[in-house]
């Protein structure tokens, strides 16, 4: 599986390329514009917050992601076949952002990798806005913690 991180700042996904240049499952893809309902085209499976997912009408989970299938419409303007969504915080987990983004990291990739063991493999690429996983988290630090996956 090949994990997307998608962006519009070209500056930011280089410096994030350069740091992940030896981790071949990681591909930065610029965008026009970073836009929840508006993925880059070759996706399998797209992760969106719950505010961007409503439409979807995910559940709320403690440490557990939601896939969610979209429809042949929604296919068709763009999106995935599958969102994976629902990754919320337990009472006593860190508050730092940087452990917030591991465990979203770990939370939403078991879950495509599960996915895939259920479903022979279907999911090849996943994608990742980046502003959802540096709100309060460098480049630097999030490509060190991209390299424990």
């Amino acid at each position: 599986m090949k994990i997307w991180l998608i962006d519009s700042n070209i500056e930011r996904l280089a410096e994030l390329e350069q740091l992940l240049h030896d981790c071949p499952f990681y591909r930065c893809v610029q965008v026009p514009q970073a836009i929840y309902n508006k993925p880059p085209a070759g996706l399998d499976m797209i992760f969106l917050t719950l505010p961007a997912a409503e439409k979807w009408n995910p559940n709320f989970r403690s440490r557990e992601a939601q896939i969610l299938s979209t429809s042949a419409d929604e296919q068709k303007k763009g999106f995935p076949p599958v969102i994976v969504t629902g990754v919320n915080l337990q009472p006593n987990d860190p508050k730092d952002p940087l452990s917030q983004v591991r465990i979203v990291l770990e939370t939403a990739i078991g879950a495509a990798r599960a996915y895939n063991l259920e479903n022979g493999y279907r999911i090849q690429n996943f994608g990742f806005w980046l502003m959802d996983l540096t709100r309060g988290v460098k480049i630097g630090e999030l490509a060190q913690l991209l390299h424990a996956f």
